[in-house]
């Protein structure tokens, strides 16, 4: 009977072992589950962060994109007209608007923060979507390369500013904005004389390099913002 006993004993133990491992199984997967479903819900946070911001960042540079392209339009009129004897039918006031609309240097406002401060966090390797995170890097090269672009631009731009206000008006150029309302300069000078002139012309095609370059660059990164946008659209 003893034995009996203790036989029913240990079934019964054995049972009550097997039913607490059961149970603590079950509280691992629920607690699994539970861990997935807040890992997800972050990643979709990231994402919907991410699709609007470069949501944004694709307006800003269809902006850009077109102030670049009339920019390149201009510099390529005037660097059409440079000859040694430029036969230019235009008024003097015509003329400073064109100039005008080729002296420009447009910067790119973009927004990174999203993807910064992925990188900084370590959250960025955490995304399940390796495309995405292969375009995200893509994306920071291309970003690299737009910045040392725009930089030689800015030289360029820089140094055909500086010649102009050594040879020409300024304040002529300045009427077509918002910022001289005082009207153009009363000092007299030959218009034509740039148009013959081989530092200007120097100084125009340096420009108009960088400004072909930078449309290049750009159009390519909205290439991969429109990929982004792509990868980082969430489903419920």
């Amino acid at each position: 009977m003893s034995k009996n006993k203790t036989g029913k004993y240990f079934k019964y133990a054995i049972g009550e072992i097997i039913l607490v491992v059961i149970g603590i199984l079950i509280a691992l997967q629920i607690n699994n589950w539970n861990e997935n479903r807040k890992e997800r819900s972050n990643e979709l946070k990231i994402l919907n962060t991410l699709n609007a911001e470069f949501n944004r960042n694709g307006n800003t540079l269809d902006s850009l994109l077109l102030q670049l392209k009339r920019i390149e339009q201009s510099l390529s009129f005037v660097l059409q007209k440079i000859e040694p004897n430029p036969k230019i039918n235009f008024t003097a006031i015509e003329l400073d608007s064109i100039l005008y609309n080729s002296f420009d240097n447009p910067v790119w406002k973009r927004s990174e923060y999203t993807l910064r401060n992925l990188e900084s966090s370590g959250k960025l390797s955490a995304l399940s979507n390796e495309d995405l995170r292969s375009k995200l890097y893509e994306w920071s090269l291309v970003a690299i390369d737009i910045e040392d672009k725009d930089t030689d631009a800015s030289v360029g731009f820089q140094n055909l500013l500086n010649y102009y206000k050594e040879n020409g008006s300024l304040r002529n150029l300045d009427v077509f904005g918002d910022y001289i309302p005082e009207g153009r300069s009363s000092l007299a000078y030959d218009h034509k004389k740039f148009f013959s002139d081989i530092t200007f012309e120097n100084m125009i095609d340096d420009y108009m390099v960088y400004t072909r370059q930078r449309i290049k660059r750009y159009q390519k990164a909205k290439v991969i913002i429109n990929e982004i946008i792509n990868l980082t659209l969430t489903e419920e």
